[in-house]
């Protein structure tokens, strides 16, 4: 990407031609091993990227009813879970998804009186694969809500069983080939008694497919038993690392202030348009300046980026420049397509940031704003 345009500021940009190959590139290698490429809604709800993205995925997943409704829009499968679905939205959920996950035999009752032969009814398994270290984050972690164990699986009545066409797994966090190759062993270990009774299985998402050391190999042998054996359709559905490498955050320096450090207030707030990295405490890239480098004792100056807000922790970290920043510098973060505005919010009144698409031909494109009026028919 250059950096030569103007933007409003504080403003998302999406390259496309980056999100586009991304895509394109997951698509080719998920091909190749039969898997169906799902993308998951929850760390990039933007109907307006759809047009880059349909041409290579199967569908969406979704979380609960208004992202399946925003994901309906692409026109493909709508896949929907979420821990516990409310009754009065089960015939809306029926109407738009064609595959509903149950992540309990219990909500099965919930869709007894809604859906139809066109719906593809799932239950969630915890094949009790601990891969990912971070408890927070682990989805088999102890007494984790998520899915049924292998006891609980035997547990569930007939009538429902008959009812399953497919499983879900959910388990990995940016985990490796190697993890993924484990769970898909430890599926085939713990349920190979029913998988012969379904006809598809969502393996989820979270595998680290851009690292430089993921390798398909290391797991194919474990996913052909899974399609030649079992004969069934086997879906993922990643979302970060589609996205991965095409977002960006264009801010502007609006105050230097100095207490033992120099301290650069910035017109964007960490806890609200980049609240994934509050969360996990790691600190963004920055792209430009070009000459900006986070080893700052290579750099002659030294800033504490700072949000606007009133958290004290809202400080994206310290970087170094060869020139000095000065009220009215643009800086432009990386690593912002996932979670960034899926997780936006509107503490302290700060605005959410423009959205603008990039791409060679066509240049800078902005797509979306907010007003006051949005902000105001929340709280009003």
């Amino acid at each position: 990407m250059t950096f030569d345009f103007k933007v409003k500021t504080p403003c998302y940009i999406i390259d496309t031609d980056i999100l586009a190959e991304n895509f394109r590139n997951i698509k080719k290698k998920a091909d190749g091993a039969g898997l169906s490429l799902l993308m998951a809604m929850k760390g990039f709800p933007l109907p307006k990227a759809f047009p880059f993205i349909k041409p290579f995925v199967d569908g969406i997943s979704a979380s609960g009813l208004f992202e399946a409704k925003l994901g309906s829009d692409m026109g493909k499968e709508v896949h929907i879970h979420t821990p516990a679905y409310k009754a009065e939205d089960a015939e809306e959920i029926a109407s738009i998804c064609s595959h509903i996950v149950l992540n309990s035999p219990q909500q099965a009752s919930i869709f007894s009186q809604a859906g139809s032969r066109k719906n593809q009814f799932a239950l969630r398994l915890n094949p009790q694969v601990n891969a990912v270290k971070e408890a927070v984050y682990n989805p088999c972690g102890s007494y984790s809500r998520f899915g049924l164990t292998k006891n609980a699986l035997a547990e569930v009545k007939l009538d429902i069983m008959n009812r399953i066409s497919g499983f879900h797994i959910h388990a990995l966090c940016g985990n490796s080939s190697q993890d993924f190759n484990n769970l898909i062993s430890a599926v085939i270990e713990k349920f190979a008694d029913y998988l012969p009774s379904v006809s598809w299985i969502n393996l989820g998402g979270g595998q680290a497919f851009t690292e430089d050391d993921f390798d398909f190999a290391d797991f194919q042998e474990n996913l052909d038993i899974l399609h030649t054996k079992y004969h069934l359709k086997t879906y993922i559905e990643p979302c970060e690392y589609l996205v991965m490498e095409s977002g960006f955050l264009a801010v502007t320096v609006l105050d230097i202030v100095h207490n033992e450090k120099d301290i650069a207030i910035l017109d964007t707030s960490l806890s609200c348009h980049a609240l994934d990295v509050l969360k996990n405490y790691y600190q963004l890239p920055v792209v430009f300046p070009e000459e900006c480098s986070g080893r700052t004792e290579q750099k002659t100056y030294s800033y504490l980026l700072a949000g606007n807000s009133c958290l004290a922790g809202d400080v994206f970290g310290e970087y170094t420049f060869s020139a000095p920043l000065k009220p009215g510098d643009r800086i432009i973060f990386g690593d912002m397509g996932s979670y960034s505005f899926a997780q936006q919010n509107y503490f302290n009144g700060i605005n959410f940031p423009d959205i603008a698409f990039y791409s060679r031909m066509s240049g800078i494109k902005p797509v979306k704003s907010y007003t006051y009026a949005e902000y105001e028919n929340i709280y009003d």
